[in-house]
C-alpha cells in the first residue's frame, strides 16, 4: 500500500506540472535517452509535454531493500537565456518513487545548471544509503539488483570482486553464473558452477544454470546429466523450480532428436508444476 501511495502521488504531481500555462522554454540539449540503470547516483530530468512549463528533476539511487529509487527534488522551467529557474512553490516533503522495470527514459541533468537549482553533485542524505561495512555483501546485493533489472554486465562489476573475496557467499555463485550465462559467457559460468556444486551439491539452482550453459554450448549429454542430477535433489512437492528443470531437460532431449524422452519429461514437468504457475501454461501450449 505504501508503494502504491508513492506512485499515485508521483503521477499526480507530474500531471500538475504538465498542466501549467503555456510552455516558457525547452532545453534542446537535454537528451532523454538514458535508462535509469545507467544513472545510479545521478541527477536526472524527466521528459515533459511541449505545452508544459516545468521539467521535473530528481536523484536516482539504490535502496538496498527497495532497489532503484527516484527522489523527486522539484521542478524548473527554462528561460530565454537557457537558465534553469526553479518552481517558487516550496517543497515541504520528500517524494520517493520505487522505479518499475519499464520506467521512462530520462536525461542527465547538466552539471552547469546545478548552482541554478541549488543542488550539489550528490545530496547529503545519500551517504546513509551507501554506508556499509561488509563490502562483499554490498557488492552481492548490488549485483543481484542489476541482474534483476536486466543489466548483467553492470552486475558483474560488483559480483566479480565479491567472488574474488569470498566465493561461497550465499547466493553469490548463482548470481555471477546467471550474469555470465545472460552474456553468453558459458565457459565462465561453468568455471563458477563446478566448484559451487562441489561445495553445495544439493543446490538445484546451480544445476539449472550449469545445464543452461552446457545446453547453449550444444553439449546436450552433459546438459541432460546435469538436469537429472539437479532433479535428484528435489523433494516430492510441486514447485516451479522443479517443473522448470524438467521442462528444459525435455527440450535438451528434443535437441538430440529423442522425442520419447522429450514427451516423457514434458509430462513429468507438468506434474511437477503448480497449475497456478506461469510455467504451467508452457506445458499446455506445447500440447501436454
Amino acid at each position: 500500500m505504501k508503494h502504491l501511495f508513492l506512485i499515485t502521488a508521483f503521477y499526480f504531481i507530474v500531471g500538475s506540472a504538465f498542466s501549467q500555462a503555456a510552455n516558457t522554454g525547452i532545453d534542446t540539449s537535454l537528451k532523454f535517452n538514458q535508462r535509469y540503470t545507467k544513472c545510479e547516483k545521478k541527477w536526472v530530468v524527466l521528459s515533459k509535454k511541449d505545452t508544459a512549463s516545468y521539467y521535473l528533476f530528481g536523484f536516482i539511487y539504490i535502496d538496498s531493500q527497495a532497489g532503484f529509487t527516484f527522489d523527486l527534488q522539484g521542478s524548473f522551467k527554462v528561460n530565454s537565456d537557457n537558465q534553469y529557474i526553479t518552481d517558487p512553490k516550496p517543497k515541504d516533503h520528500s517524494l520517493k518513487l520505487r522505479i518499475i522495470p519499464n520506467w521512462q527514459l530520462v536525461a542527465l541533468l547538466p552539471e552547469k545548471h546545478f548552482s541554478e537549482l541549488g543542488i550539489k553533485p550528490e545530496p547529503d542524505w545519500i551517504k546513509g544509503y551507501y554506508a556499509y561495512t561488509d563490502t562483499v555483501r554490498h557488492n552481492y546485493r548490488w549485483g543481484w539488483i542489476y541482474n534483476d533489472q536486466g543489466e548483467p554486465a553492470i552486475a558483474l562489476t560488483y559480483l566479480e570482486p565479491a567472488y574474488r573475496s569470498n566465493p561461497h557467499t550465499p547466493g553469490l555463485e548463482f548470481e555471477i553464473a546467471y550474469a555470465y550465462n545472460a552474456l553468453n559467457q558459458y565457459d565462465a559460468a561453468i568455471k563458477i558452477l563446478e566448484p559451487a556444486i562441489q561445495n553445495k551439491p544439493d543446490n538445484m539452482f546451480f544445476y539449472k544454470e550449469l545445464g543452461y550453459a552446457y545446453y547453449h554450448k550444444k553439449a546436450y549429454k552433459q546438459a541432460i546429466d546435469t538436469y537429472k542430477t539437479g532433479l535428484g535433489y528435489a523433494d516430492n512437492k510441486k514447485s516451479e523450480a522443479k517443473g522448470e528443470l524438467a521442462f528444459i531437460l525435455a527440450n535438451a532431449y528434443k535437441s538430440t532428436g529423442n522425442e520419447n524422452e522429450y514427451k516423457n519429461w514434458m509430462i513429468k514437468g507438468k506434474e511437477y508444476t503448480p497449475p497456478e504457475s506461469p510455467l504451467y501454461k508452457n506445458f499446455i501450449d506445447a500440447g501436454f
